[in-house]
């Protein structure tokens, strides 16, 4: 009878545990998604915005098509540069610090951006805005780690990431209304206006992080000591597995899975690139007429792709690998472009339906495949190898605009451009079917040799 009533007991404690922990989450995510989604989502405003700037920019400043590309894409040279050192530096003054730092900087240079008049401004701009941001998402990265269990990690990460594509609406609904409302007040041009009214919230919301954000569980205000004990215990519990089977791990710049799951991302980000800075662009040779209907056009499109985003990562959450979901996610993509390059030119709503899928599947293959690395870096290993990762595959963020640009400038069309950007995410898939259990494989042979020391 003794034994019965222990076991009731260690039921019920079981159950008040999860009960409690299941609570730890949800206040977590209350606290700490909503800030973290609305600086990603006003860190693509900041950093995409000039693609609807660009509708007047060009023509306001005499910029060439190559000049707007290259000027784009330096942001992400800056990026490239900056990624690793930032996370380093969160890594020793936290997150909190880290990531209100991040936004006043690149919020503050945002604003700068509105004094543009030559291409050297413009550029030298571009590149202090990718380098202000730069450790920002493999920050986020590493930060919503320390919160989350895979399941919850990879619903959550579809939901921050969504920020990027919903970025999109605040850029075509603002956008458009300021260049077609305030172009010439006070004699300052629309476009002008339009990156200062965008930028001046990124300010405001680098203020509220740092008066906001832990640094992790451990410093939650809204956490119980039980509380952060289970967290702790369960997070545990879940990278063990992943510990367990991923063998010793080579130095991370020999390690062949860094650089294998750098070139997967790589493909990714290309075609994103393609879409973040020309899709109002598309949407005027599509004939969507003014501002206020390609702004609105690009709301709807990207409302619609975010919750594509969203509904296909919650269904691969499911499965503790997610790689060949994130492989579906870039093919729809791949198939998206190649349609749009045919019907962009004669079907307003054909063009509005390829762009809808290509945002959802891109968005959803970058969400899916942030969580792909913890199951091959942990420790030291994965605070430097996300930065890494995301710093070298960012270099397709410099090289699209500006080679898509150049080839418009010289052939008259996007369409080589969009085609090659549709070849290269293509890869992708390639790489993250056969190329990463490949790399994998031969890590863990390799650190079965007797005599092989650990990182």
């Amino acid at each position: 009878m003794n034994a019965l009533f222990e076991t009731d007991a260690a039921a019920a404690e079981d159950k008040d545990s999860d009960r409690a922990l299941r609570d730890a989450y949800r206040a977590s995510e209350w606290r700490i998604m909503p800030i973290l989604f609305g600086l990603w989502l006003l860190a693509w405003v900041d950093r995409a915005n000039v693609a609807f700037a660009k509708l007047q920019m060009l023509s306001d400043l005499r910029f060439s098509e190559t000049v707007y590309g290259f000027g784009a894409g330096l942001f992400f040279l800056g990026y490239v540069l900056l990624g690793v050192p930032s996370s380093m530096v969160q890594q020793r003054v936290g997150a909190r610090k880290t990531i209100s730092s991040i936004a006043l900087g690149w919020g503050v240079t945002s604003v700068a951006m509105m004094f543009v008049k030559s291409a050297g401004t413009f550029y030298v701009l571009r590149f202090l805005l990718g380098a202000f941001e730069a450790g920002f998402y493999p920050g986020v990265i590493l930060y919503m780690n320390q919160w989350f269990p895979t399941k919850r990690r990879t619903r959550n990460f579809s939901i921050f990431h969504s920020a990027a594509i919903c970025s999109t609406v605040a850029v075509g609904l603002s956008g458009g209304f300021v260049l077609e409302h305030m172009s010439g007040l006070w004699g300052v041009a629309g476009w002008r206006w339009m990156l200062l009214l965008q930028s001046v919230p990124t300010v405001l919301m680098g203020c509220l992080a740092f008066a906001v954000l832990p640094d992790g569980p451990a410093t939650a205000r809204w956490l119980s000591p039980q509380q952060r004990r289970l967290v702790q215990d369960d997070l545990e519990r879940d990278s063990d597995g992943f510990v367990s089977r991923a063998g010793r791990a080579a130095p991370l710049l020999a390690n062949p899975v860094v650089w294998v799951l750098a070139a997967a991302y790589f493909c990714i980000l290309t075609a994103n690139s393609a879409l973040s800075f020309f899709t109002p662009t598309i949407l005027h040779e599509a004939g969507f007429g003014g501002y206020s209907a390609i702004g609105n056009a690009i709301a709807a499109i990207c409302v619609l792709g975010a919750l594509g985003n969203i509904a296909f990562s919650t269904f691969a959450s499911r499965y503790r690998d997610v790689r060949w979901h994130c492989a579906v996610a870039s093919l729809i993509s791949v198939a998206s472009l190649l349609v749009l390059v045919f019907v962009w030119h004669s079907s307003r709503q054909a063009t509005f339906a390829t762009l809808v899928l290509a945002l959802a599947g891109t968005g959803a293959g970058i969400s899916l495949f942030w969580q792909i690395p913890v199951r091959f870096l942990h420790g030291n290993a994965m605070a430097l190898g996300v930065p890494l990762i995301s710093s070298v595959a960012n270099v397709a963020g410099f090289l699209t605009p500006w080679l898509t640009g150049y080839v418009r400038d010289v052939s008259g069309s996007y369409t080589s451009g969009f085609v090659t950007a549709a070849a290269v995410q293509a890869l992708a898939a390639i790489i993250l079917i056969v190329g990463i259990p490949f790399v994998a494989r031969k890590q863990q042979t390799s650190a079965a040799t007797p005599g092989q020391e650990p990182a």
